[in-house]
């Protein structure tokens, strides 16, 4: 079974510091609310060992079985993996809102290395040209200060050598999207269907391009962004931090 590594100790000023501050402000595992050891805050995984080991690991066969309702999402991916299955009011649905809404942009560089090493760990010899995030619209950017799913990217690229670059740029919301969460399936498709393009097809022709979110539920959102990647020519693969339950 693939495992988290284990959470890095910390050495050096800073760590004093960030030591310092922990007897004022514990970290709490995410999972259980036990303290944890080590003080981590924003660049480890807010996780005990024992609530590590428990979390629900996502497989290729969960996330075909998400996709497979969704006609336009049929032959639009190549390689798929998600890190967990997403529980709602669970220790994944927590780690996930304390990315997306508690102002902590850096755990997405730690999510997005551990799901590199599981993309890694799955396809040994993946090589990507190039790393997309889904982009926020400008309004929900403004909002929340950071693009979640641009942290995911850039973590995920540091498991790769040599590290393809993480582009913002060439993909593109081209109008305003509802949130999904209170949509139905049907609604999920026709909110983004076409709400995306890509601003470069040059760019992206003949690559494989490795799409990057935080969760897929229905991937109404994924394919919609992957569709116009395709059209321009490129091979696009999908890495999610969790998959919602099928």
């Amino acid at each position: 079974m693939w495992l988290l590594p284990p959470i890095p100790a910390l050495d050096g000023p800073r760590a004093l510091a960030r030591a310092v501050l922990g007897l004022a402000y514990p970290a709490l595992c995410l999972g259980c609310d036990r303290r944890l050891s080590v003080s981590i805050r924003d660049d480890g995984i807010p996780l005990c060992p024992s609530c590590q080991r428990t979390l629900p690991r996502a497989t290729d066969a969960v996330v075909a079985e998400r996709l497979a309702p969704l006609p336009a999402a049929q032959g639009v991916f190549g390689r798929t993996v998600a890190l967990w299955v997403f529980d709602s009011g669970g220790t994944v649905q927590r780690l996930q809102h304390a990315l997306k809404y508690r102002n902590r942009p850096a755990l997405g560089r730690a999510y997005g290395r551990l799901l590199g090493q599981a993309l890694t760990h799955a396809h040994p010899h993946a090589v990507y040209d190039l790393v997309l995030p889904i982009p926020l619209s400008r309004v929900r950017h403004l909002e929340r200060g950071y693009n979640q799913s641009h942290q995911l990217a850039h973590g995920l690229a540091e498991a790769f050598t040599p590290e393809p670059p993480v582009r913002d740029d060439l993909l593109l919301r081209t109008r305003p999207t509802r949130s999904q969460t209170a949509l139905s399936r049907d609604r999920r498709w026709t909110n983004v269907a076409d709400a995306f393009a890509v601003t470069d097809p040059e760019a992206v022709r003949d690559c494989r391009v490795l799409l990057v979110d935080d969760v897929l539920t229905t991937g109404a959102t994924l394919t919609a962004a992957a569709l116009p990647l395709r059209d321009a020519g490129a091979t696009v693969d999908l890495a999610v931090f969790a998959v919602a339950a099928v």
